[in-house]
């Protein structure tokens, strides 16, 4: 508000340019002051509101990130829910309209062929490339008692379709009739390379298997191959039937693989990665060694699943990563693996300034682990000599101790400094058992084709499918380890006794 002033009124007071009331002051110089300090609350005002508006932008900016916050929260938690957490968590309460009816067992019932669909039947072949004779056996396979063979009655053939020789093949087996003496039974044994009632050989069963679990190949392509290189047709369900059988027959070699590493006292690598099974987050354990390799299919992330493989008194040497579920592994000694110290020193050195006393340890971090590895390929080669040795082992020692202790600031690299202090012991362990290497790759790379084959055919329809696999690949890789094919392995498992395939896969090729 701006106030006028003039001196030469009609009315004018003589004291104007001295009034008693001001303290001798002029009325010019009061409306003066009084019109400044008006310009002065006017720019005050206008300020506020200046600033009010600006902060009531910034307040809705904020009110926009805190909404971005939580949904990053949100997405990250529920990122690490699909990663880690078991089935269980992961169900949703109720099932929804279109939800098919449940079996006795709570279950939903697994969806059948549509009304009217015609069944699908193997053509019988006509002719046969081999005939062998198969005498009636001695003994009958259900009470083992003595067996008659019946001459007087009619031979019974089985026509088996095979691959042989790469040439796809009917071998006729005719069998001699038989009855137990005691429990009356008509009993028949296989003869050479033959599966009593099945259409579909040893030979080509074990290919497709291996197509399936050393390859990757999906279940509706196999049968595709088969047919287009050998002729024969044969259904997707068909192969899921060949593999029941075959998993079923390898429970004894599977058990005595993780019998022979948990009785180890040398150096067991363990790893797990997640699988899908319809739809639900599981996992897949892995224990091996330069010899033998077992695959555990199983809900649970938990470390009781380690644990429960190599058991309560496992001796020798746990190789593993940091996760925390290991802890709960019983072992005589345990190696954390060097390499994701340096995978993770590598990517977090990023984030810091490269002056910085954080850059450096990381880069001492990256440095140490290089010079353990290198110690570990040296001494493995011969190239060390025993003084060399231990002035090596004294400076990791002393750097492990260093890096440990050392000054960080940076939340990363307080981070990784509590990962070194986290596990006392367990970081150097290789130094003196030449046995144990300082990382866990041998369990990565066994992981890798389950990984490959989770991206092919995204997992499995059923815990059953999961574990059939898991024996299956048992067998596989462990045959690998030996010097064998893993298709002979399977061959042998249709046709062989479980002893006799356990000697074949131990011996070396």
């Amino acid at each position: 508000m701006d106030f006028g002033f003039y001196p030469n009124h009609e009315h004018g007071c003589p004291d104007v340019g001295h009034c008693p009331h001001l303290g001798g002051a002029a009325l010019g110089t009061l409306v003066l002051m009084a019109n400044q300090s008006g310009d002065s609350l006017d720019y005050l005002h206008a300020a506020i509101a200046a600033e009010r508006k600006r902060n009531a932008t910034l307040v809705d900016a904020n009110l926009q990130l805190e909404k971005e916050l939580a949904q990053a929260k949100l997405e990250l938690k529920l990122e690490r829910q699909n990663k880690f957490a078991t089935r269980e968590q992961k169900e949703v309460a109720g099932d929804s309209a279109g939800d098919e009816a449940d079996d006795a067992s709570g279950k939903p019932k697994k969806r059948g062929a549509p009304v009217g669909h015609p069944g699908w039947f193997r053509p019988t072949p006509t002719e046969y490339d081999w005939l062998i004779e198969v005498s009636a056996p001695s003994r009958c396979p259900h009470c083992n008692a003595r067996v008659t063979a019946q001459t007087t009655l009619a031979a019974v053939d089985h026509l088996q379709e095979d691959i042989i020789d790469n040439a796809y093949r009917v071998v006729c087996y005719r069998h001699e009739a038989g009855c137990c003496d005691d429990c009356g039974s008509w009993v028949q044994k296989p003869g050479k390379d033959e599966l009593l009632g099945s259409r579909i050989g040893p030979f080509l069963r074990s290919r497709a298997v291996w197509l399936r679990n050393a390859i990757g190949i999906s279940y509706r392509k196999i049968p595709r191959i088969i047919e287009e290189m050998h002729g024969i047709t044969f259904t997707p369900a068909a192969l899921i039937g060949f593999e029941t059988m075959l998993a079923e027959k390898a429970e004894p070699l599977v058990d005595d693989i993780a019998k022979k590493l948990a009785s180890s006292d040398g150096a067991v690598h363990a790893d797990e990665t997640y699988w899908t099974t319809d739809g639900a987050r599981s996992y897949f354990w892995v224990h091996c060694d330069h010899n033998f390799i077992h695959f555990q299919y199983d809900t649970s992330r938990a470390g009781e699943v380690s644990r429960n493989i190599l058991g309560d008194d496992f001796l020798g040497t746990l190789v593993t990563d940091c996760y925390g579920g290991y802890s709960a592994s019983a072992a005589g000694a345990k190696q954390k693996c060097l390499a994701h110290l340096a995978r993770t020193a590598h990517d977090w050195q990023k984030l810091t300034e490269e002056d910085s006393a954080d850059f450096a340890f990381f880069k001492d971090v990256k440095q140490f682990v290089k010079r353990g590895c290198n110690f570990h390929r040296l001494r493995a080669d011969g190239k060390l000599n025993d003084a060399e040795q231990a002035i090596e082992k004294a400076w990791l020692r002393e750097e492990l101790a260093r890096l440990e202790t050392c000054d960080v600031g940076h939340e990363k690299a307080i981070t990784l400094q509590a990962r070194l202090l986290r596990h006392p012991g367990e970081w150097l362990v290789f130094l003196d058992d030449p046995r144990v290497p300082p990382t866990n790759n041998q369990a990565e790379r066994a992981l890798r084709p389950l990984v490959v084959l989770r991206k092919i055919t995204f997992g499995s329809r059923s815990d059953a499918g999961a574990t059939r696999m898991a024996k299956l690949m048992t067998v596989g890789e462990t045959a690998r380890r030996h010097g064998h094919r893993a298709s002979d392995i399977y061959f042998e498992l249709y046709t062989r006794p479980p002893d006799r395939v356990l000697r074949r896969l131990y011996a070396r090729a």
